[in-house]
């Protein structure tokens, strides 16, 4: 079979495993359920651009509640998905449609410039098996799945390209035009997609830089100054536009700003002035030529530090590339390779990798064998320190393989491949070397075929058998179950809240949520958080005053973090956080709020609704399989009522009210209080059960959270049936226990 023909069938073999999870992704009624986390804030900036294309939304009211913040996302991807999707029809459902194909698109494309890689350092054979195993790999499908509209998928695209494309310039005699201004063109397009993209650009410029010092080459330092230069000239002006100017701001390298047309300017004078120096100089030596990058370099590096702002970026991106920010508990992408189920288990990096998560160590060693053998020493230093680096980063975080993967994937190829040239092996194959090495690969792939393929395709298989026609299938998943949730809260809380689509006021209130619910509560729901995973990197001060929320003990003090807010909402979810029994957190969502031993009831925040039923938890996305009733929860913030009773001082005052929630979950708030020296108890309630409302059977479905009868008091040898409105529920008022009908 042609080499060409191969190439064709790994591209639709990868776009088939990423599309697998139709099921869970397409849920019906042209609704579509993205990946958890930052696909929704993306969603929500593309579909503001489709409402105005051509404009973007640049600042959000709807985060960082109630100040609002810059969008830290480079806009391109969600401009270009917009137009795209104005292109092809004017509906919700189009646009959401053409958002959860793009990554599949983009991650399939990936595996021609892989091959073109693994064919230029090696040979097709290890292009063609490279392609493969990025076609394969789990993780790799992960971030380029159906749904997941984030920019992993098109990052990955440009990255392979750039890193083939510094291949080619370092192997090559001569460079071409063409080749500096596609390496133009691609460094602007991951920058303006993903707001880590000097992770990429830096070793490859590096590399080109050391090669040309390397060997003396003038010409070469003039056109990487050239093309440093038109890099600087776009990207300066677009920084300005696009990012923030505000102090420490300006220089972020985790987001698009003014750092990045800095870095290119600097290494455009660095490559002028040696140029210059090699010119007027022709005859020093090699060791001249570094003693002069060194002595040229420090004085630059000295002035682009000295300018405000630099160091406090550098240093923001440094904590960020080593998840040294104290935001890894809610951040799967920040996981180990080898994390899961809550612990190190080499089984989880087996389903993500197969056997070939072993084998990263021995991938810039493959390099240095390959590249030397068929390419250059610049070449083999370059993808060598560029495996070595990336892969140890992968290893410790999960994000950073989808980066591995276009250099990785052509190392492990050739792994594979020098194990099919041993005797041992092909003495028991008598067909061909190519078939061989595509044997050892899936061999090698079986606990990923088996950890994730089976499940995946068995759910897809039940689909098409049609037993899953009675089933929401955005249950079936961790982001639709938030959607559902997302749902319920837009049906419950006032219109007053919904913040715009982009430009504006901040809406009247927020909801405080768990951070990993922001976005889909951002675009399912319209509504504005304090904090979402954008973390500590758009509003610190709100962030951990959301962190400062979950983990108070004491009512006052969270009742104080949610007024100075705004957000008389908070949305809870069961997460593999450890908390403490006695932090709001805890309370709320695994007590609704009742007593516990060591702390009161919770007398201001009262649970309003939950669900969805049967839906999945965010738990389970770090191996916490507990099943979970109610994974979502809403609670409101009231003034709540003060019941009032007069007795002997010491004496324990408790107050029981059955309640039933619309998912039709039954439990009891439980309250409890002693009578000062004075001989008068207080407790404060936050549900109203009126006298006047109609009984509530039990199997009857309730809108929102409802009592099943009155308030059930004990004090002493006394017992006291009360009833409390909603009007003194909201208004705070007191209401003296003495005054109703005493039960014998």
């Amino acid at each position: 079979m042609k080499g060409w023909v191969w190439l064709l069938a790994i591209f639709v073999f990868a776009i088939l495993a990423r599309s697998l999870d139709v099921v869970r992704v397409f849920v019906g009624d042209d609704e579509v359920v993205f990946a958890a986390g930052d696909a929704y804030y993306h969603a929500r900036r593309a579909f503001y651009s489709f409402l105005e294309f051509p404009g973007w939304l640049r600042f959000d009211s709807c985060i960082n509640h109630p100040d609002g913040a810059h969008v830290p996302h480079p806009p391109l991807l969600d401009w270009a998905t917009a137009a795209l999707a104005r292109g092809l029809g004017d509906s919700r459902a189009v646009f959401e449609r053409t958002a959860a194909w793009v990554p599949v698109g983009f991650a399939s494309a990936s595996v021609f410039p892989i091959y073109a890689l693994g064919r230029y350092v090696a040979s097709p054979l290890v292009g063609r098996l490279a392609a493969f195993l990025y076609a394969a790999l789990p993780i790799s499908v992960n971030y380029g799945q159906l749904g997941n509209f984030d920019h992993h998928a098109p990052a990955g695209f440009f990255g392979a390209c750039l890193v083939w494309l510094y291949v080619r310039i370092l192997g090559g005699a001569r460079v071409g035009l063409g080749k500096w201004v596609a390496l133009i063109f691609l460094r602007l397009a991951l920058m303006l997609t993903w707001n880590g993209s000097l992770l990429y650009l830096l070793p490859g410029d590096a590399a080109l830089l050391f090669a040309a010092v390397h060997k003396g080459g003038v010409r070469n330092l003039r056109e990487l100054a050239l093309a440093a230069f038109a890099t600087c000239v776009v990207a300066w002006p677009l920084a300005v536009f696009l990012g923030r100017s505000d102090g420490d701001a300006a220089f972020l390298v985790v987001e698009f700003s003014r750092l990045h047309g800095l870095v290119y300017g600097a290494l455009a004078v660095l490559c002028c002035v040696l140029a210059i120096s090699f010119a007027r100089w022709p005859a020093m030596t090699s060791r001249q030529h570094w003693i002069g990058l060194v002595l040229v370099a420090l004085p630059i590096t000295f002035a682009c530090f000295s300018i405000p702002g630099v160091s406090e970026g550098l240093g923001a991106g440094l904590g960020f590339l080593g998840a040294a920010d104290g935001y890894t508990e809610t951040v799967v992408e920040q996981l180990p390779l080898f994390w899961g189920h809550g612990r190190y288990s080499l089984w989880v990096g087996t389903v993500r990798m197969g056997l070939f998560a072993f084998a990263i160590p021995l991938v810039p060693i493959a390099m240095v064998a390959m590249s030397r053998r068929a390419c250059s020493p610049p070449v083999a230093l370059y993808l060598a320190g560029w495996t070595l680096m990336i892969g140890f980063l992968a290893v410790g975080q999960v994000r950073y393989f989808h980066d591995f993967a276009p250099a990785g994937c052509v190392g492990l190829a050739w792994l594979v491949i020098r194990c099919a040239d041993l005797e041992v092996l092909r003495r028991f194959w008598p067909a061909s070397r190519n078939s061989l090495a595509f044997f050892i690969s899936i061999v090698l792939l079986a606990p990923a075929v088996v950890g994730f393929y089976f499940p995946t395709a068995s759910l897809l298989w039940h689909a098409l058998q049609g037993e899953l026609g009675h089933v929401d299938r955005a249950l079936l998943s961790v982001p639709g179950s938030q959607v559902r949730f997302a749902q319920l809260v837009d049906e419950v809380t006032g219109e007053e809240g919904r913040c715009a689509a982009g430009y504006g006021e901040a809406p009247a209130y927020g909801v405080l949520a768990h951070v990993g619910l922001g976005h889909v509560l951002h675009y399912s729901a319209g509504r504005a958080t304090p904090a979402d995973p954008f973390g500590p990197y758009i509003g610190e001060k709100n962030f951990r005053a959301v962190e400062a929320f979950w983990n108070a003990t004491g009512e006052a003090r969270a009742l104080d973090i949610l007024d100075r807010l705004g957000t008389p909402w908070v949305a809870t979810a069961a997460d593999a956080i450890p908390r403490s029994v006695l932090s709001i957190a805890h309370r709320l969502h695994e007590q609704d709020g009742s007593f516990v031993d060591g702390a009161a009831a919770l007398g201001q925040l009262r649970l309003v609704t939950e669900g969805p039923t049967g839906g999945l938890a965010m738990a389970t996305l770090f191996g916490d399989e507990r099943e979970q009733f109610a994974p979502y929860k809403l609670f409101e913030r009231v003034a709540g009522a003060q019941l009032e009773l007069r007795g002997p001082p010491g004496q324990q005052l408790t107050a029981e009210l059955p309640l039933k929630t619309p998912s039709g979950r039954r439990f009891v708030y439980r309250a409890v209080a002693r009578a000062n020296a004075s001989g008068i108890a207080r407790l404060r309630v936050p549900y109203a059960n009126p006298r006047d409302r109609p009984r509530v059977r039990l199997d009857q479905p309730v809108e929102r959270v409802t009592a099943l009868g009155p308030y059930a008091m004990r004090a002493g040898a006394r017992r006291f049936r009360v009833h409390v409105s909603e009007a003194q529920v909201r208004e705070g008022e007191t209401v003296p226990v003495a005054a109703f009908e005493t039960l014998d």
